[in-house]
């Protein structure tokens, strides 16, 4: 249910993104073009031609506030299984981006509170976390090392 403000922020910031490349349009195929495709361009634009993108720019600057809001009620935001599966897809024995020890950065986001259960974790890696790292969980009964395999959730 409120994942409904995540899609509906993105979708006016992307309609502000839109209004704004089409004001750019409006100015001079050249700002339009120059908008479209260098980012730069964009910010230029908008400093030198405030009256006609101060509209669409204040749009794109609510949905990405409605965004960061919804970040940060939920503690981040998580891709939805339908996306994580097409992605799973993906070749990653090259990554674009490198940050390091992923594990590190994955079992930052948790900490160990007391929760002992399958129906207390809201993700696999929640659950292997807890599995790992911290005492008197419930959630590997065949001690495989691999928690909640029976929970269909994951």
């Amino acid at each position: 249910m409120i994942e409904i403000l995540l899609y509906a922020g993105l979708g006016i910031f992307i309609i502000g993104g839109i209004g704004l490349l089409i004001a750019a349009f409006r100015t001079h195929i050249l700002w339009g073009l120059g908008v479209l495709l260098l980012a730069p361009v964009g910010i230029i634009y908008l400093i030198l031609h405030w009256h006609d993108a101060k509209g669409p720019f204040k749009l794109q600057v609510f949905g990405l506030l409605i965004i960061v809001g919804f970040a940060y009620v939920n503690g981040g935001i998580t891709l939805p299984s339908s996306v994580k599966s097409t992605l799973a897809g993906i070749d990653n024995s090259t990554p674009m981006i490198s940050w390091g020890d992923s594990s590190n950065i994955q079992n930052q986001r948790f900490t160990c509170d007391g929760r002992q259960h399958c129906s207390q974790m809201r993700s696999r890696a929640e659950a292997e976390f807890f599995n790992k790292s911290c005492p008197n969980t419930k959630m590997d009964g065949d001690r495989d090392g691999v928690p909640c395999e029976n929970d269909s959730r994951f």
